[in-house]
């Protein structure tokens, strides 16, 4: 089962328009089911989520919190709250927005791929 994962600093009031742009599974390699796990240090932090034509995260969603910061990856199965099956080929696209003004926020992130 492949898995990928990272931080990504969002700057004060920025965002991140897909951090799985550029990697292997910005586009799905075959049929199978993601799961998704964020967290961040802050609580301003808000995402979307979409995969090929499913809207797994509206725009405004908020991303767990985390108060170890960014020490702290997502646990398996506790904190991935996303989930979908996936079609080879469908793009996976995850935004991140940071409401706080004056500080950036660090978010872990990990995306598991279990082929069908």
């Amino acid at each position: 089962m492949p898995t990928i994962s990272g931080k990504t600093t969002v700057p004060a009031a920025g965002r991140v328009d897909n951090i799985l742009l550029g990697s292997q599974y910005e586009l799905s390699p075959a049929d199978g089911t993601i799961e998704i796990g964020i967290q961040s240090d802050r609580l301003t932090t808000t995402c979307a989520i979409f995969s090929g034509p499913d809207v797994l995260q509206e725009p405004g969603g908020q991303v767990p919190f985390t108060t170890n910061g960014t020490q702290t990856m997502p646990r398996y199965p506790d904190d991935y709250h996303w989930e979908d099956e996936v079609a080879r080929g469908d793009r996976l696209k995850v935004t991140l927005l940071n409401g706080d003004a004056v500080n950036p926020a660090i978010v872990n992130w990990i995306l598991r791929f279990t082929p069908a």
